[in-house]
């Protein structure tokens, strides 16, 4: 697949160093306008922005550089469709926050369809993080596929609701919570080949179980694995354990761990490279890339473009 060689613009707010990133696709589905009520929180405060500008010029651009690389990493060209499944170590660990982040910005950067997939129940929040302004059942798509020819774009997302940036999105509102129904491994290598012929990349939440059977068959046809844990030596320990685990059931599956820093283990641990906290992210409602914190919006990069990296070797 090619990436796009549009002319690139600046992320905002970040001066005359700022990083060079490709703008949004006009011609691509765009997000509903968000519903009236409270703007949403920047992920900095005042102050952790005039911090960021001042260490920004100190380090010569430092910092802006590696949104610049992490950008650069995103775009690199890839093989077929790569499909990237993200599974938590517990529920709460941010899995649904890091698929949401991976599918906005390989939209936002790649320019070329991707889909995520939400394969929890119906307490999901997938398309609610990415702005879907309606549901779109992952249980109507299989059964389109199954049913009808699937030959062109437009047939693969006619069940599945626009996200804009060439984002989709697709779930299981309909499944209920104690429904105790896994996707059974035949039917998702169905609907996950079938995607892959038609977007660049697929992005699956598959929720904080990681070595239940639900996952195992998510993982059957993963190119790698997003583990997402909080910080701690405890689950650290836990996720070492668990990606052991992984490593022998699934070998062929490249893995990438992702530490999420929330309001109450912010200060936690010593991992540079962790997604640290956001107060946009922390607030809810519909992920918007120019209200994340400077710092999240590097991590964030940086992890998409090691899970991309990631697929493109499996």
């Amino acid at each position: 697949m090619r990436t796009s060689t549009t002319p690139a613009r600046g992320f905002p707010g970040m001066g005359a160093n700022a990083p060079l990133l490709p703008p949004s696709n006009p011609s691509a589905p765009q997000p509903p306008a968000a519903p009236a009520g409270p703007v949403r929180k920047s992920g900095d405060t005042w102050w952790e922005r005039l911090r960021f500008e001042v260490t920004d010029a100190v380090t010569s651009g430092a910092l802006s550089e590696r949104l610049i690389r992490a950008s650069s990493a995103v775009e690199a060209p890839i093989t077929t469709g790569r499909r990237i499944v993200v599974l938590g170590t517990a529920g709460g660990a941010g899995t649904t926050t890091v698929a949401a982040l991976l599918a906005r910005l390989l939209g936002s950067i790649r320019q070329e369809p991707v889909i995520a997939v939400d394969t929890t129940d119906h307490y999901g929040s997938l398309l609610q993080y990415l702005g879907a302004a309606r549901s779109a059942p992952l249980t109507a798509l299989m059964q389109q596929f199954r049913t009808q020819p699937v030959r062109i774009l437009p047939d693969a997302v006619s069940n599945a609701a626009a996200c804009g940036n060439q984002v989709f999105a697709t779930g299981r509102s309909d499944v209920p919570a104690l429904a105790d129904a896994p996707i059974a491994l035949q039917e998702w290598t169905d609907v996950s080949s079938t995607l892959s012929r038609f977007m660049s990349v697929t992005v699956v939440d598959g929720g904080s179980s990681p070595l239940s059977r639900h996952a195992a068959a998510l993982l059957a046809t993963a190119h790698a694995v997003v583990l997402v844990s909080p910080p701690g030596n405890p689950e650290a320990s836990k996720a070492a354990s668990i990606r052991d685990s992984l490593a022998k059931e699934f070998p062929d599956v490249q893995q990438v761990p992702a530490v999420v820093r929330s309001r109450q283990n912010h200060d936690q641990g010593t991992a540079d490279d962790a997604l640290p906290f956001d107060r946009h992210l922390a607030s809810g409602g519909t992920l918007q890339l120019k209200r994340l914190g400077f710092r999240s919006r590097i991590a964030a990069t940086e992890l998409t473009g090691k899970a991309l990296m990631a697929a493109n070797r499996a």
